[in-house]
């Protein structure tokens, strides 16, 4: 087993995931027509692509940010743009050119909706959660997460992960309290989307992942590493099982006929699944396996670096583009060829706008 460099902000195989991760969302979207029913079944969970994201977030932001931490206001603007450099350039360049193609081709123009994506506030509404890039709404619950991380930080030295986790779930609750009361555009309301589509009730894929930076930090510094061998194919194991059983569920009285809205459905894809999740990455870095070694090939890391903007490009925009040039859409060689497609189009993204914009927007925004 070799030594995990976990303290080096970069673990390429980690990074590979983000692929897998993507890709799984996509075949929920564009599930392939040729398979059998059953494979077309646990596609329809493949949702759960968004769950490994939340997890690794966790784990990468805690793993970079918890022991500098502090309240100091260069911290926080350093952060910030460390955030937002990663973030926003292309998610507002993708949301503006859905919106201005809407207006041109349908003179569609809705300041208050534009306004909702910009400010990602349209995250905390049921009405709005689709609007702009459909699967953006993830991105409200990833700033939800960034912005709070660091005073996360600052309540798990002085408690523990206890306390600041019950404390985001009471707040998601009272929101909710309110937001029925008021019933509002939906804001923090139903019950339903606090809890499969906000931070309120996606929290503990962020804190599995933070607590396993947490336990690797901690092991790394006394030297106590655990010597295992299969705790990847467990987690493994686990993740296909939930879905598998989430896939059990589903049915046309559910919400979109998807069996996360049951709910056990419910408890395996926001609780049970997590762990998993946070097992998988912990043998990824601790243990070896070709599993590892595939993630960490050059080809896996460069697919992964790109993934951000394959999945805000998966949906929306550039999709109905690629879509209407490439034949047969809605056939198997349709969704493959797309698949690749867009692939090919977010690792161009990446190398020249995306990677270029991030490291601009760093080296000219300096907190002073």
């Amino acid at each position: 087993m070799s030594k995990p460099s976990t303290d080096t902000g970069y673990i390429p195989q980690i990074t590979g995931v983000r692929a897998i991760a993507a890709y799984m969302v996509f075949f929920h979207h564009f599930p392939i027509p040729a398979l059998p029913p059953f494979i077309l079944q646990l596609f329809k969970e493949f949702h759960t692509g968004v769950g490994l994201f939340f997890v690794l977030s966790g784990f990468l932001i805690f793993q970079r940010y918890y022991q500098t931490a502090t309240l100091d206001k260069r911290w926080w603007l350093t952060y910030i743009r460390n955030r937002v450099a990663r973030i926003y350039p292309m998610y507002f360049l993708l949301t503006m050119a859905g919106f201005a193609s809407r207006f041109l081709r349908h003179g569609e123009l809705k300041p208050d909706v534009i306004f909702l994506n910009l400010t990602f506030l349209r995250g905390f509404s049921f009405d709005y959660l689709f609007t702009g890039i459909p699967q953006g709404w993830t991105l409200t619950v990833e700033e939800c997460f960034y912005f709070s991380a660091p005073l996360f930080f600052l309540a798990i030295r002085r408690w523990n992960f206890l306390a600041p986790l019950g404390i985001v779930y009471c707040t998601g609750f009272l929101l909710y309290l309110i937001g029925d009361a008021i019933q509002f555009r939906q804001f923090f309301s139903p019950f339903i989307f606090v809890f499969y589509y906000t931070f309120f009730g996606r929290c503990f894929e962020f804190f599995c992942g933070m607590w396993l930076a947490k336990f690797l930090m901690e092991r790394e510094q006394s030297g106590t590493m655990p010597q295992t061998r299969f705790v990847t194919w467990m987690g493994v194991a686990g993740a296909m099982a939930c879905i598998y059983g989430m896939s059990t569920f589903q049915s046309p009285n559910l919400y979109m006929g998807v069996g996360m809205f049951h709910p056990i459905g419910g408890v395996l894809n926001n609780f049970v699944l997590p762990i998993c999740y946070a097992m998988i990455y912990y043998g990824l870095i601790v243990e070896q396996s070709w599993l590892r070694r595939f993630l960490a090939t050059d080809v896996m890391v460069l697919l992964g670096k790109s993934s951000y903007i394959y999945y805000l490009i998966h949906m929306g925009l550039t999709q109905a583009i690629v879509s209407r040039i490439l034949p047969h859409e809605h056939t198997t060689l349709g969704v493959i060829t797309q698949f690749v497609a867009l692939n090919i189009i977010a690792i161009i993204l990446f190398k020249f706008v995306e990677d270029p914009l991030n490291h601009w927007i760093r080296r000219v925004w300096k907190p002073a």
